[in-house]
């Protein structure tokens, strides 16, 4: 069973996204992919560079006029989908939220991201983003979805640095975790280590999405591209440029995750009773304090 991730240049051109989206979607499914993994944000150029109230006239509901275009796609092409959007949520409220589209172009579900990251501009060289400006934290926890092709779990972007959010999602089950993100050549060093970490750590296969290039219209934030798909072993199976738009894809066996998690026992071996410190709010509040 193959999985994909598709990663293009942004544009300040919401249509524009769109219709290259749509474009390299119907492409990985050509090339046999049944669960396709669009990146953060996919619909809009990254943003959050500035702070302009404008910018919240691009959030959309889940189910909108986007997820409605992409899920007549995954219908199409009897794919599963995951299709990441800025959300206006029905209480007034904006996430960084990805929708999960079954074959049938239903939406089964969706995941918002839990983890908002303040970039402080003077620490970097790179355009930095104020997520907080536009995002709440997501309300959802860490989900799991069952499609017909396996069981996935989501990650955005600054959620990838927390290995609590990763084992959540082994916990509940997930076979394939995928990460889309909109992340620059500064952290490009973290990428590989991240997701092969977690890939090893949980057992599960890992697809990271991300957007590549200097957004057209947009600020000189350079993504690094190099999007890959991570098996259980940590070994990478296929992985993208770090310059141009691309699809990884790579064939994934789920039948060899029950036995490899038996062999390393990460999960039978677990000491929840030793992991007070982890939730304490004592703790929170001395790494609040670093």
């Amino acid at each position: 069973m193959k999985i994909a991730g598709v990663q293009f240049v942004g544009n300040v051109d919401r249509e524009a996204n769109v219709q290259t989206a749509i474009r390299m979607v119907r492409e990985a499914a050509r090339q046999g992919a049944r669960i396709v993994c669009l990146s953060e944000l996919f619909n809009t150029m990254y943003f959050c560079v500035e702070t302009r109230r404008e910018y919240f006239d691009w959030a959309e509901p889940i189910p909108g006029p986007t997820i409605e275009r992409m899920a007549a796609v995954a219908r199409e092409t009897g794919i599963v989908l995951i299709a990441p959007i800025f959300e206006r949520a029905p209480d007034g409220r904006f996430y960084n939220a990805a929708a999960v589209i079954d074959p049938d172009g239903r939406v089964i579900g969706k995941y918002r991201k839990s983890s908002i990251p303040f970039m402080d501009v003077a620490r970097s060289t790179e355009p930095r983003g104020n997520e907080k400006f536009y995002f709440e934290p997501g309300d959802l926890g860490f989900p799991t979805f069952a499609t017909p092709f396996g069981r996935i779990g989501i990650l955005i972007c600054y959620d990838r640095h927390f290995p609590e959010a990763a084992r959540v999602l082994g916990l509940d089950g997930a076979e394939i975790v995928f990460v889309p993100t909109a992340t620059t050549r500064m952290t490009r060093y973290l990428w590989d280590i991240e997701l092969r970490a977690h890939a090893v750590a949980n057992v599960y296969y890992v697809c990271g999405v991300n957007k590549v290039g200097v957004d057209v219209g947009g600020s000189a934030r350079d993504h690094h591209g190099a999007s890959l798909i991570a098996n259980p072993r940590g070994e990478i199976m296929a992985q993208g440029s770090d310059t141009n738009d691309d699809i990884v894809i790579a064939d994934v066996d789920l039948s060899v995750i029950p036995e490899l998690r038996a062999l390393w026992g990460y999960y039978r071996d677990r000491r929840p009773d030793m992991y007070g410190p982890v939730v304490e709010q004592r703790a929170r509040e001395r790494v609040t304090a670093m």
